[in-house]
């Protein structure tokens, strides 16, 4: 029998034999993953932001915004689309799930590792005994930065970030008169295994509910 094992001076070379004994197949992803695992994390600055983190958030401001109150914890999925193919780029795609929707915005590159840019949403509004779909307008500005980074087949990645959503001014698209409102919130969280993911064909597709 063949040895197949790390270390060993020969490698296997019948992959069935291989299976069969338990033995372990060097393949070049396998190689890779080893060699990145022998070196020092690389510096968050000189990581690609790409993939998909889950976030968990809190709200630590809430005026006026029904259902919300500060405090408020949510966990929420953000998807970060590269618009380069080299390892860090100057802008980016986000797509931010909402409560109940997704919001799609560019982020571009203000420092290192951090990234801003802005968006708004439809939020409904009671005005009297009627209920707007589209009673309020929602402008905000999120903020990321990326805290710790790995290697990924010899490319520096995201693997951490730090985020903020901020809206600090609603308005109101119904015949009433409303309070001022506003709110924001500040996210952590982590890259989740898998593939990257693909924009989505709109850039707001469902906008029922105001929370971020």
């Amino acid at each position: 029998m063949e040895r197949g094992l790390l270390g060993s001076r020969r490698p296997c070379r019948a992959a069935a034999a291989c299976l069969a004994s338990g033995a372990l197949i060097l393949t070049p992803a396998l190689t890779q993953a080893r060699a990145d695992a022998t070196l020092p994390p690389p510096p968050p600055s000189a990581a690609r932001l790409e993939g998909t983190f889950l976030l968990s958030g809190r709200v630590t401001t809430a005026n006026n915004v029904s259902g919300e109150h500060v405090g408020e914890r949510v966990a929420r999925t953000w998807a970060f689309i590269p618009r380069c193919r080299i390892s860090v780029c100057n802008s980016l795609v986000l797509l931010r799930a909402r409560a109940s929707g997704q919001d799609k915005l560019i982020l571009r590159r203000r420092g290192p590792a951090y990234y801003a840019g802005g968006g708004s949403f439809d939020a409904p509004l009671r005005c009297g005994k009627h209920d707007y779909k589209h009673g309020e307008l929602v402008p905000f500005t999120i903020t990321v930065r990326v805290t710790a980074a790995a290697l990924a087949g010899g490319v520096a990645v995201a693997s951490r970030v730090r985020a903020t959503y901020i809206s600090r001014a609603r308005f109101n698209l119904t015949p009433c008169v409303t309070a001022p409102a506003s709110d924001a919130a500040v996210y952590q969280g982590e890259l989740l295994p898998g593939p990257p993911p693909t924009p989505a064909p709109t850039a707001d597709a469902v906008r029922h509910d105001s929370r971020p």
